[in-house]
């Protein structure tokens, strides 16, 4: 079983800082505060503004001399000194962390780094694995959906979500018989016009796929370097000579998609025999010219060692299965029963394996720009993959500082990043802490104990966690629930930090038919306000306020069956000013681009006592709670009511029966939309605490049975209230102690 291993590191008091002069003005050092939102926070491990790592073996990114005993300090989000423990003044206002025994290397930046599985999007854990791994920066290298990752760049950039800094790709481009959600070149107009807009939203490389001819590669790179862009290429139909020639920036994967040296290859085609991928001599003269062509153009080759070695051998270590939802495990599961049986008729050869090693070292050795990242896929994971890449590099013959390097700052040169990549004074604080000695253990580039980016300092185990069963799974494909591995029968705090966070109450939630819009109630000192959060192209936003006043409270909020309405309860007066009444239910109707002003529901449903809470059934019916009428005079007894609604009236309203209303207290009543179950919280003798929830199920005759406590599962000694299931029945949400929890809704189940 893959175990998440605790790393320890020790701060040393502040009484222990050195107190000398020589350091100079850290207040000139070009530095900045980055905004962090309580989501991002949650996953630092640190969170100082000026930090000391002493004591650290460096492995600096410029495959220069490896130093030891070094010390790095940082000031917010920048290195401010690098240099031996001994000579290093550490003032007082410092913290202190003591690294001895550590390897500390620059934030990977990996140049061929999706965001998506061959199979479906990793657009919730892709962001946390990379980070966790130590890379700080991603260059997407194509994509099938630019707009998904622009706005999680921005969110990234934005201190709204941890992640790596990404330098974002467009759409991939190829021929006319390509993909049909590549961009197909069949007119040279449209071509330019659709590079135009993509570079004008922010897009810094284009890529080009296998079947691109040289001369629409000519197109795009054109079209592209009058935005600044530059191209990086996945060839075949193009070989790496016409590529160079034409100006190309980048060629990805290296020598198995060379066909320069295929035999009976087209002009034009992506054709040829694969046979050169085992049989190349790497070190002929053929192959040494067309490095040097690159080396002479300035054309990078970026290295996908990962997923080859995904390929060529089949083995998935345990974090990666760990990580795996259980549809790729299988599929892994399946893959790899194919591979035994197959043997050497498997159709990637290890020996391509090999032959990629020694093409890529052969690269660097002749001078040329050689950098890496995974290209997910199969069991290479975001992250993994990158750490892959680097024992691969070793593997190959690469010295530790010259993996680094092709890992480091060989990507930043390629992306045009000046002040990362390298552990150097006044770049950006984007580093790695290995809870290992890297020189004499290849395989310490996956302890990783602590990833500094912009200078934050984050907890690797806080990053994983959360991924753990769910790359690849439906919610991390479309991000549905904020994107989170759905609960089990033991319930779970939704949305920890970012919708449920520990100094706010927030009760009564609704999420939309479509799962694309999230409504939940929030007290603000003692006056409740109804906030929203909204998915859009992968990213969900910043929960902002949606009903508020100055003087009255907006709560309970909850759709009409058809989305045309947000209905919700506020003390409001009736007029919009003055003094506040007793609640009442009211709502607000959906307009093009905002919601109408708040419009109370009036009579039969309003009385001059107070309403609570509303859920529907499918026909319309609304069924709320009201302590007008209730068997004891007391304005804290409430009972359960349902109104049929004819022809968009609501009638009067009938108060549910003994089994449901009783002497004690039934309010937040949540009806399933076919009206075959009621959910719904109460105050009884011998429940478990403050109030439990209940559930009651419609019988044969069409009648409500006894309701019963939902028991310890579900209730304990705080306040259970505002439930409400899911519109695709998958799970049940309520509140408890201030926060929103959720579970399986299968546990309803249970009580019938």
């Amino acid at each position: 079983m893959y175990k998440l291993i605790f790393l320890l590191f020790t701060f040393l008091p502040i009484s222990q800082a050195s107190h000398g002069h020589g350091m100079g003005r850290y207040e000139e050092l070009t530095a900045d505060t980055i905004k962090a939102s309580d989501y991002l926070k949650s996953f630092f491990k640190i969170n100082k503004d000026k930090l000391a790592l002493k004591n650290v073996k460096i492995v600096d990114g410029t495959a220069g001399e490896i130093k030891n005993s070094q010390t790095i300090l940082i000031v917010k989000n920048r290195i401010f000194k690098v240099g031996d423990t001994s000579e290093v003044d550490i003032s007082e206002d410092f913290s202190i962390i003591d690294l001895s025994g550590r390897t500390v290397i620059p934030g990977i930046v990996g140049t061929h780094n999706h965001m998506r599985l061959p199979q479906g999007a990793m657009l919730y854990t892709s962001p946390k694995l990379y980070l966790a791994a130590g890379v700080t920066t991603i260059q997407t290298c194509g994509t099938g959906n630019p707009k998904e990752e622009i706005e999680i760049a921005n969110a990234i950039k934005n201190g709204l979500q941890p992640g790596p800094d990404i330098i974002n790709s467009g759409p991939y481009i190829t021929d006319p018989s390509g993909k049909g959600n590549f961009i197909r070149f069949y007119n040279e107009d449209k071509l330019r016009d659709t590079i135009r807009y993509w570079a004008e939203h922010g897009i810094k490389w284009f890529k080009v796929y296998r079947h691109t001819r040289p001369k629409d590669l000519a197109i795009v790179i054109d079209e592209a370097k009058k935005y600044g862009a530059k191209v990086t290429g996945h060839l075949c139909a193009t070989t790496f000579e016409e590529a160079a020639h034409l100006g190309i920036s980048a060629i990805e994967h290296g020598f198995l998609h060379s066909y320069d040296y295929a035999e009976g290859k087209e002009a034009d085609l992506c054709s040829g025999s694969t046979d050169f991928r085992t049989d190349l001599d790497i070190n002929s003269e053929e192959v040494k010219n067309i490095h040097q062509l690159l080396i002479d153009r300035n054309v990078a080759i970026s290295s996908t060692l990962a997923i080859f070695e995904a390929q060529a051998r089949g083995v998935a270590e345990p974090r990666s299965l760990a990580a795996l939802s259980s549809i790729h495990r299988e599929q892994y599961q399946e893959r790899r029963k194919r591979m035994d049986e197959e043997g050497d008729k498997w159709y990637f050869k290890e020996k391509w394996l090999y032959q990629a090693m020694a093409y890529e070292l052969a690269f660097y050795k002749s001078g040329g720009l050689l950098t890496a990242g995974p290209d997910p896929g199969l069991h290479n994971l975001p992250g993994y993959g990158d750490q892959k890449n680097y024992e691969l590099l070793i593997e190959a013959g690469f010295k530790t500082e010259e993996a680094i390097q092709v890992m480091t700052s060989n990507g930043a040169k390629l992306l045009g990043l000046n002040d990362t990549g390298e552990i150097r004074e006044n770049y950006i604080a984007n580093l790695v802490v290995l809870h290992t000695d890297l020189e004499t253990n290849p395989k310490g580039i996956q302890e990783v104990e602590l990833v500094i980016k912009d200078g934050n300092v984050y907890d690797p185990i806080k990053l994983t966690s959360p991924t753990l069963g769910h790359v690849g799974s439906e919610s991390d494909n479309d991000m549905t629930y904020f994107g989170l591995s759905p609960p089990g029968n033991e319930p779970e705090i939704f949305a920890a930090h970012q919708i449920s966070k520990p100094d706010r109450h927030e009760f009564g939630s609704v999420f939309s038919k479509d799962g694309k819009e999230f409504f939940f109630g929030i007290d603000t000192e003692g006056k409740a306000e109804i906030w929203s959060s909204k998915l859009s192209n992968g990213v969900w936003t910043d929960a902002e306020v949606v009903l508020t006043h100055k003087d009255y409270s907006f709560n309970d909020p909850m759709l009409s069956p058809n989305e045309d309405r947000l209905y919700f309860i506020s003390d409001m007066a009736l007029n919009g000013y003055g003094e506040k009444k007793d609640y009442d239910i009211w709502y607000v109707e959906r307009l093009r681009e905002h919601w109408s002003a708040p419009k109370n529901i009036g009579s039969p449903i309003n009385t001059v006592a107070n309403e609570y809470y509303i859920s529907f059934g499918n026909d319309g019916s609304m069924y709320y709670a009201s302590n007008f009428n209730s068997e004891r005079k007391d304005s804290k007894n409430f009972d359960v009511f349902r109104s049929a609604s004819v022809n968009g009236k609501y009638q009067n309203p009938i108060k549910l029966k003994s089994k449901i209303n009783t002497k004690y207290y039934e309010a937040d009543a949540f009806v399933a939309s076919d009206e075959t179950y009621l959910i719904f919280s109460s105050i009884r003798e011998n429940g478990y605490g403050q109030g439990d929830l209940y559930i009651s199920f419609k019988d044969q005759e069409g009648n409500w049975t006894e309701a019963k406590n939902m028991g310890s599962e579900i209730n304990n000694e705080h306040h259970q209230l505002c439930p409400f299931v899911s519109k695709d029945g998958k799970y049940l949400f309520f509140t408890s102690n201030k926060d929103i929890y959720w579970v399986d809704a299968k546990i309803i189940e249970k009580y019938r």
